[in-house]
């Protein structure tokens, strides 16, 4: 949250704390196509909107969360995951929850300068 609500020295160390925090995420699909195993559980359920979300916070901020050469087994989990049929279908809009997350944004990133 701090990688979109903060600017920036702050927003630098929200940003690399976050990748350090997805790199360790990433470990739990070591091995796995989902972090349960080979069929989607509980964790795939809690994690997805991460993916969702960070692709929202990487477009409005112009940060990159997730490394796609040292974070390609996680990368590759968001989208094959959010693209899966019964998940997909749940998701919101992504082109209204930018629209939504940009005025957010300029609301709290307008108070702080």
């Amino acid at each position: 949250m701090a990688t979109f609500s903060k600017g920036g020295e702050e927003q630098q160390k929200a940003a690399q704390e976050a990748r350090e925090n997805l790199k360790t995420l990433e470990g739990g699909l070591e091995g796995k196509r989902y972090f349960g195993g080979e069929k989607i559980g509980f964790a795939d359920i809690a994690i997805a909107w991460l993916g969702y979300w960070i692709r929202i916070v990487e477009e409005i901020v112009g940060i990159n969360l997730i490394d796609k050469e040292l974070m390609a087994k996680l990368d590759a989990w968001f989208d094959d995951f959010l693209e899966l049929p019964v998940i997909k279908e749940c998701m919101p809009p992504c082109d209204k929850l930018l629209k939504h997350n940009k005025a957010f944004h300029k609301l709290l990133t307008s108070s702080s300068t």
